[in-house]
C-alpha cells in the first residue's frame, strides 16, 4: 500500500506542508525535522505521485529543449533514437521536448539558436557545447534566467550547468593509443583526422591519444593531422591525401564522425587491409567497416542511452526535484572488434 504525506507527517509529528518542503528540496525546514522526515520516507519506502503532479500542471506543459550537432554524424542519428524512446516513456507527464539541430559546428550559430530559446521559456536545455567564450556566456545567461542546462559529450569549464553527461575523452584518446601500440608493435607513421577543434570531446580525444603514444610508443610519428567537422565527405579527401603524400603510413586514427569516408578513400587506394584504423562511436557505417575489416576497433559509448538519460535528467531535477547524484555522469567506454559487435548497442 502506497504511502502519502500526510501519513509521513502524522508519524514525524509534523503539517504537510513541512513535509512537502523537505521531500521537494525547499528551504525553511530545521536541519532535525529535514532529517526525521527523511528518515521515516525512506523507511516507508515514499514514491511521489509524480503523475498526479504532472497532470495537475497540465495546462502549463514542462517544455524542454535539446541542441544536437548536424545530424549528417550517425552518431547524432543514434542519440535521437534515445531521445524518442525518452519522449515516448514520459508522454503521460506532459512534457514539450523539442530537438534543434545545428547545421554547422560553428558558435555563432550555437549562439543564436540559444538566444532564440532564451525568448521561448524552456525550463531545460540539454546542449552539446562548443568551446567559445561567446557560447559559455550565452549559455550561463540562460542559466541566470532560471533555465536548468544539462551539458552533455563535451566538457566545457566555466558553464553553470546543473551536470555533465559524458565519457572521459582523455582516456577515450589513451585507449586508441593503446590499441594501435598493439596492433602495430614496431610503430610507424599514423595520420589523424578530428572532427573540431571547438569541441572540446575531440580535443581531449586527440590529447589523450598523443600523451599515450609519447609515454608509451615513441616509435610513432604523427604525420598530419586535420579536420573534417564530421563531413564523411572530407574524411575522404583527406584520408586519401594521406596515402598519397605518406607511402609508409602504417594507421589512421578518427576521433569523430566520418569514418565511411575513410573506408571509402581506403578501398580506392587499395589499402583497406594494409592500413590500420581505430574510430570512435559504433554506428551502422563502423559496423559494417568492422566486419569487412577495413576498422580494427570502434570505442563506444552508447549514445542511444545518451540520449535517453538527457531527457532523464531533465525529468527528474525538474519535475521529481531530484538532483543527480553527482555532477559528471559518466559514459563507459566499450571497444568492439569484429568479434564482439553484438555485445553492444549504440
Amino acid at each position: 500500500m502506497s504511502v502519502t504525506i500526510k501519513q509521513i507527517a502524522e508519524l514525524a509529528n509534523v503539517s504537510r506542508g513541512t513535509v512537502d518542503k523537505v521531500l521537494n528540496h525547499r528551504p525553511g525546514v530545521k536541519a532535525e525535522t529535514k532529517t526525521k522526515v527523511l528518515q521515516i520516507a525512506k523507511e516507508l519506502n515514499y514514491q511521489p505521485n509524480f503523475l498526479g503532479k504532472a497532470l495537475v500542471q497540465s495546462k502549463a506543459p514542462t517544455k524542454l529543449g535539446i541542441i544536437l550537432t548536424p545530424d549528417y554524424n550517425p552518431y547524432i542519428q543514434a542519440l535521437l533514437r534515445g531521445i524518442n524512446q525518452a519522449k515516448e516513456e514520459f508522454a503521460p507527464f506532459n512534457l514539450d521536448i523539442s530537438v534543434k539541430m545545428l547545421v554547422t559546428l560553428e558558435p555563432a550559430e550555437l549562439v543564436n539558436l540559444l538566444t532564440d530559446m532564451s525568448t521561448d521559456s524552456y525550463d531545460g536545455i540539454a546542449v552539446f557545447p562548443i568551446d567559445d567564450e561567446q557560447v559559455k556566456t550565452k549559455i550561463n545567461q540562460l542559466a541566470e534566467q532560471g533555465i536548468i542546462i544539462v551539458t552533455f559529450n563535451s566538457k566545457i569549464e566555466g558553464i553553470h550547468d546543473l551536470c555533465f553527461l559524458g565519457q572521459d575523452h582523455v582516456q577515450g584518446g589513451a585507449a586508441a593509443a593503446g590499441l594501435m601500440g598493439r596492433l602495430l608493435p614496431c610503430g610507424g607513421e599514423i595520420g589523424v583526422i578530428i572532427s573540431s577543434h571547438n569541441l572540446s570531446c575531440h580535443q581531449c580525444r586527440l590529447e589523450g591519444f598523443r600523451q599515450k603514444l609519447e609515454q608509451k610508443y615513441s616509435d610513432f610519428n604523427i604525420v598530419e593531422i586535420r579536420e573534417n567537422q564530421d563531413h564523411k565527405e572530407e574524411a575522404f579527401k583527406i584520408t586519401l591525401e594521406y596515402c598519397n603524400k605518406h607511402p609508409n603510413l602504417k594507421g589512421i586514427y578518427i576521433t569523430g564522425g566520418g569514418i565511411s569516408g575513410v573506408g571509402r578513400a581506403l578501398d580506392i587506394a587499395g589499402k583497406s587491409k594494409d592500413l590500420k584504423v581505430i574510430c570512435h562511436d559504433l554506428v551502422p557505417e563502423t559496423i559494417t567497416l568492422l566486419q569487412n575489416g577495413t576498422v580494427d576497433f570502434a570505442i563506444g559509448q552508447n549514445a542511444a542511452n545518451q540520449g535517453y538519460q538527457l531527457v532523464k535528467l531533465l525529468f527528474d531535477y525538474i519535475i521529481k526535484r531530484q538532483k543527480p547524484d553527482c555532477y559528471y555522469m559518466k559514459i563507459p567506454i566499450t571497444i568492439a572488434t569484429e568479434d564482439t559487435i553484438d555485445c553492444f548497442e549504440e
